[in-house]
């Protein structure tokens, strides 16, 4: 008796191997979709999380990278979520700026929902910094002179992009005259333009400012910082960035204020502040789309996780973008998705109205 347990136990070891699982990614390779240019903001940080990664998911996928710009940042967006050229396999992913403007417009240029066509890895927030030329027409001095400007060209990516958006709204609750020019595939296009005064005012996310726009605009004078903007605080009002504060950057309320002598109000300013506050809530995503297998989610996901702790991922993070990255899990992303479907029919109709003019 004693003998046959032992030869079924040495048996059951023998075979245990067999049936341990294999971890999903084992052996295989992931293509990221970056919905902006090689060598911008948003594709420098995609390549910096996939060096990271891959090591905290389980089977150590290779993981690649393709850039497929076009559209604001839609065309990339659309590929991943209608399953263009890939399967929902989990071997397509995407990494994106995400811009709300478009899905709460129900934009023609946006073919899909994003809270229905993607599955949440996880997110980055982050602050987005408006600068101008210092010889925009009569010239600034500090800030709040923006509110005299008589001659504003904003560069932007697409009409119906969040930058976008944001740029025609501020400068629309000042009442300053302005002409957009759009369609600029990266932020180092928009920044070129800018040097060569081919636009004279634009905004760039907070990791670009520190690394493009400081030492090639702002401190050889050509350019200043304006404002950042505000988001909603738990209180339901304008809240700012303590950070950015001490730095002297501040926020478009405060400049509005000092410009004008009061608060910015009407519904213009709500849809800039309901725009600011997911885009700056939920700057950057990284996606699968919906109906990719469960066991692919759950890796990235733990993957992602583990990223958030990885010490050597923070460092590089942090030298080259020069600030800590600000990431939001899965669940927190799903809850700024969410916010989409909040926004009042008002502030729907003047963001459709805004992009049509």
């Amino acid at each position: 008796m004693r003998r046959g347990l032992s030869i079924l136990g040495g048996l059951c070891l023998s075979l245990a191997p067999a049936f341990a699982q294999t971890p999903f990614y084992e052996g295989k390779t992931i293509s990221v979709i970056v919905n902006y240019g090689a060598g911008g903001n948003v594709d420098t940080d995609a390549r910096i999380m996939t060096r990271h990664i891959t090591r905290h998911i389980p089977g150590q996928p290779t993981i690649i990278i393709q850039n497929i710009p076009g559209a604001g940042g839609a065309l990339g967006m659309n590929m991943l979520g209608l399953n263009i050229n890939s399967k929902a396999d989990g071997m397509t992913g995407g990494f994106f700026t995400v811009s709300p403007v478009e899905p709460l417009v129900d934009a023609p240029t946006l073919k899909i929902r994003l809270e229905k066509a993607y599955v949440a890895i996880g997110g980055w927030r982050g602050w987005t910094i408006a600068y101008a030329r210092k010889d925009s027409p009569p010239g600034l001095v500090v800030p709040a002179d923006i509110g005299k400007a008589t001659r504003m060209f904003t560069g932007g990516y697409s009409k119906a992009a969040s930058h976008d958006t944001r740029l025609r709204l501020a400068l629309e609750v000042m009442n300053v005259p302005y002409k957009p020019v759009t369609g600029f595939p990266t932020a180092g296009d928009l920044n070129k333009a800018f040097i060569q005064n081919e636009i004279n005012m634009t905004a760039s996310s907070l990791p670009a400012y520190r690394t493009q726009v400081i030492p090639n605009i702002i401190t050889p004078g050509i350019g200043m910082p304006l404002w950042y903007y505000d988001v909603i605080g738990d209180d339901g009002k304008p809240s700012g960035n303590p950070a950015l504060d001490a730095q002297g950057i501040e926020a478009y309320s405060v400049v509005y204020k000092k410009a004008f002598g009061k608060e910015p109000s009407g519904v213009r300013y709500e849809a800039l502040l309901q725009v600011n506050n997911i885009a700056t809530k939920l700057q950057r995503g990284f996606f699968l789309p919906t109906g990719s297998p469960p066991e692919a989610v759950s890796a990235l996901r733990q993957g992602f996780e583990a990223l958030r702790k990885d010490a050597a991922y923070l460092e590089e993070y942090e030298r080259i973008n020069q600030e800590k990255p600000d990431m939001a899990s899965a669940a927190e992303v799903e809850r700024v998705l969410d916010l989409m479907g909040k926004v009042t029919l008002e502030i729907k109709k003047l963001l459709i109205e805004s992009i049509a003019e």
